[in-house]
């Protein structure tokens, strides 16, 4: 008798298990990979706090039984390097948080890329041709089954004369 209580238990726990698979994340597998931002952009002269664009994907992959909510994207940007006539600090960096991208989830053993715009800005009163920054970036994204980070290639704002 003991026996069958103990199966019976342990085959509703499973079951338990199994139905909350899907609402609990249990078993969610998700990857990131081939992140990708613009390679350049070149400011125009003259140009002064002039926004542009960054645009920005990740390939993602959920090899789950289970689709996965992306909540937000978090960016960190860093200027890495410089060269000319640049104004920036070497070293500068921000931070921002995304809730505008798409999709919005990954289905259950699906593949998609995710699609996003980093806004930036750039002023230019004649540095010369020969002037650009540098930017690498990471990014942090939050989803139902955990927080992911990936790196893409970076960005170079150049200057035209």
């Amino acid at each position: 008798m003991r026996n069958i209580v103990r199966s019976a238990l342990l085959a509703s726990a499973l079951l338990a298990l199994v139905a909350c698979g899907p609402i609990c994340g249990i078993g969610a597998s998700l990857s990131l990979s081939h992140a990708r931002v613009d390679a350049t952009y070149s400011c125009p002269n003259p140009a002064n706090n002039l926004p542009y664009d960054v645009h920005a994907t990740i390939d993602a992959r959920n090899s789950s039984f289970s689709s996965v909510q992306l909540k937000s994207i978090q960016e960190t940007w860093t200027n890495v390097g410089s060269h000319g006539n640049w104004s920036g600090t070497k070293g500068g960096h921000g931070t921002e948080s995304f809730t505008k991208f798409s999709p919005k989830s990954v289905a259950a053993g699906g593949n998609t890329t995710i699609k996003f715009v980093i806004p930036f800005t750039c002023t230019n009163a004649g540095a010369g041709s020969d002037t650009w920054g540098d930017f690498s970036f990471k990014f942090v994204v939050k989803t139902s089954s955990g927080d992911y980070t990936i790196s893409p290639n970076n960005h170079r704002l150049a200057f035209v004369g």
